[in-house]
């Protein structure tokens, strides 16, 4: 019963049904002035089932997205142009998952959860280590979804005055950001490893889970923010060869505030949790008394609203050159310039002290005290130890990439070919780590001192991380002539990094640790696409002078395709167990059930021809981390499937008038059904699924593949 990959079944569903349409427009209202305008409109929907398990159903969800954009230009003079823009983009994506989590909650006589749970989608979790079962779950539910209304209001000035081509502009952004999102230990989660019986599976059916979790009901998240751009650039042609590009952009992109002024941090200098001002009489009535002190901006000396200060040091330089230094044919390119990230970073909200949470519950191995259908321990006038929300540095600053290439362009047998050496880094880039843990060795973490001994992990989000990136790309490109058009591109390319958005450490005080290969970044990318008109009908090199009936037979076929080779993901091992290090949270002597990295022993990577489905990597290459240490194993040292994806096309053109055709097109993605595999379950603790390839799907989002499909439409066009 408990054998790998035990269960297994094609589900078919209807088609998720997906309206699009877009309408646009635009009227010339004189030689000097022009205006454009386009609306689009989009809600698909998705019905995926869930968990992989036939028996919990499909999920609702609807996306729905809404874009307005109107320009309109004007000449002041015939060598000064002014534009001004207004764009608005609207996107929510609430959803549901199949089940009732109260109604669970009630059939299954569960205990211990937060009182007065609401009547909505959710489910009890159930996790596994150390065995290959699947795990029970569904998609959290989401009202609104990750909503974002965006209003973008532009101004552009070109002017053009003798070798100078100067343009300036200022860009005012408004975001309106709203969420409300159930957590996932709402109707209480659990995780059973050996810990009680020897088997994961003994421990579930006894109902005595390894960890354990609850949640309080969440709250909607209404939080705006405003941001200013200003730009100025002048392209320069110094000579008939040479053209310099100078400029410079200064952005200003201060944090967000909640509406009703729920978001909060934790100062590490006094250790209180600080709120806005005005928002104390929002804080839950559940954060137990006495346990932490909750104090108003004003008294922290940090901003009243958003509680972060404002990078107002965002400058950005950039420079180009063109330089044809052997006549019309061959151009040299080089460029630099700063780019700092368009989004700020955002103070925690929704979450504590007006919504309270636990930390997740070690049951003592000794003597359990939850036990199904208890979920969590029991509590006289409500918890006890709560979590706190992030501390984070209060002068953050936006981090930051450079961007430099050097590229050479030549142009010969009606082809265009394109060398090009492509870097770019980030830096202050932002990560965060755990204030509050206590130093890696033998000892229980109950035994261990630490900041501040009273609470447990306190997550500290400051600058410091970064990435470096460097690539080679090749290309050759042929524009449309005699029916022909194709484009081939090769890119070699290797990322090195340590921590991204905010990531964390295993270890909180070796950040250096985490500096490896970069996940999604792959070492070969060819790609390349192709448009081939059939050279027969009218005006064609066959069939030139065809009739109209034979013409429309033959003439006005076109083919057309794209092809992707992706080289694969660099991917990280993992071992679950009891923490050997004695830094994760426990509120006993018995360790909590950790997830980390173990010890590297050789080279996990088999030769091609050893490769399959069931045995991707070598498992044996790791081995548990060795008592009171880490494990050895570095990030990105196991390399995934490749990826390949033909997309094809056939069309056929059909004039009805002199100014008008009907177009018909079929086309498929994944032409040729090429299985492209899932990555392989790289935690050596899942003895039957370590190593295991349990499907095709997409390793790489930038090349989608699925099965092969088909569509067909007809376009007029006039």
């Amino acid at each position: 019963m408990l054998a790998s990959q035990n269960y297994r079944e094609l589900k078919a569903r209807n088609f998720d049904p997906n309206t699009y349409y877009t309408i646009r427009g635009d009227h010339r209202f004189s030689e000097k002035s022009f205006i454009f305008g386009r609306w689009t409109w989009n809600r698909a929907h998705s019905r995926d089932y869930e968990s992989n398990l036939p028996t919990v159903g499909q999920r609702w969800q609807t996306r729905d997205t809404r874009a307005l954009n109107i320009s309109y230009t004007y000449n002041l003079r015939p060598r000064l142009v002014v534009e001004s823009r207004f764009g608005i983009t609207y996107n929510d994506n609430p959803r549901n998952g199949p089940l009732l989590g109260r109604q669970v909650v009630q059939d299954l006589g569960l205990v211990g959860l937060a009182d007065n749970l609401p009547d909505i989608n959710g489910l009890y979790r159930v996790m596994f280590t150390g065995v290959g079962l699947t795990s029970i779950g569904q998609t959290d539910w989401r009202h609104p979804g990750f909503l974002n209304d965006v209003q973008q209001y532009q101004e552009h000035v070109n002017w053009f005055r003798g070798r100078h081509r100067l343009k300036s502009g200022v860009i005012f952004t408004r975001v309106v950001f709203r969420d409300n999102q159930a957590p996932g230990a709402l109707f209480g989660s659990a995780t059973f490893s050996d810990r009680f019986t020897g088997h994961p599976y003994g421990d579930f059916l006894l109902g005595i889970p390894t960890t354990a979790s609850r949640a309080f009901p969440s709250i909607l998240i209404d939080r705006l923010r405003w941001a200013s751009d200003w730009f100025l650039t002048d392209d320069i042609k110094l000579t008939p060869r040479l053209t310099l590009n100078m400029g410079v952009r200064y952005e200003r992109h201060p944090g967000y505030q909640e509406k009703l002024g729920q978001q909060a941090v934790f100062e590490i200098n006094s250790g209180k949790i600080v709120v806005p001002d005005g928002s104390l009489g929002r804080v839950s009535p559940l954060l137990p008394r006495g346990y932490v002190e909750v104090i108003e901006a004003r008294e922290a000396g940090l901003p009243s609203k958003k509680l972060l200060r404002t990078d107002n040091n965002n400058f950005a330089p950039r420079l180009g050159i063109a330089w044809r230094p052997f006549g019309p044919d061959t151009v040299l390119r080089a460029g630099y310039g700063i780019f700092y990230d368009v989004v700020p970073r955002a103070t925690p909200a929704g979450g504590a002290p007006f919504v309270i949470n636990e930390p997740a519950f070690t049951n003592p191995a000794g003597a359990p005290t939850v036990i199904l259908p208890r979920v969590f321990p029991a509590s006289v006038g409500g918890p006890t130890t709560v979590a706190l929300p992030q501390a984070i540095r209060a002068d953050i600053r936006n981090p930051f990439s450079m961007q430099y290439n050097l590229t050479i362009e030549h142009q010969r047998w009606n082809s265009g070919f394109r060398a090009s050496y492509i870097g770019t880094n980030t830096r202050q880039g932002d990560w965060s780590y755990n204030i509050n843990q206590p130093v890696p060795d033998g000892r229980p973490y109950v035994d261990k001192p630490r900041l501040f001994p009273r609470y447990h992990v306190i997550n500290y989000l400051s600058n410091g991380a970064g990435h470096q990136y460097h690539s080679l790309t090749l290309e050759v490109q042929r524009k449309m002539r005699q029916g022909l058009h194709y484009q081939v591109s090769w890119t070699w390319a290797r990322d090195i990094g340590d921590l991204d958005r905010g990531g964390s450490p295993e270890n909180a005080y070796d950040r250096r640790r985490e500096r490896a290969v970069w996940l999604d970044i792959p070492t070969h990318r060819p790609t390349g696409n192709f448009v081939w008109e059939l050279p027969f009908g009218r005006g064609k090199q066959h069939l030139s002078s065809a009739g109209r009936a034979l013409n429309a037979v033959t003439g006005g076929w076109e083919i057309s395709g794209i092809y992707s080779y992706y080289s694969g993901q660099f991917l990280t091992p993992q071992w679950s167990g009891p923490d050997p290090t004695g830094t994760a949270f426990t509120s006993s002597r018995t360790p909590a059930q950790v997830t980390i990295r173990p010890n590297h022993l050789r080279d996990a990577n088999l030769p091609s021809g050893q490769r399959a489905a069931n045995r991707w990597f070598d498992p044996t290459a790791f081995a548990p981390p060795t008592p009171g240490f880490y494990g050895t194993a570095a990030k990105g040292v196991i390399k995934s499937p490749d990826s390949r994806v033909w997309n094809l096309g056939l069309a056929k053109s059909f004039p009805v008038a002199e100014r008008a055709r009907i177009r018909w097109e079929l086309t498929a993605t994944n032409a040729f059904n090429h299985p492209n595999y899932e990555n392989p379950t790289t935690n050596i603790t899942s003895l039957a699924e370590v190593g295991v390839i349990r499907g095709v799907g997409d390793v790489s989002v930038l090349d989608p593949s699925g099965q092969r499909t088909f569509r067909t439409g007809i376009h007029i066009e006039w």
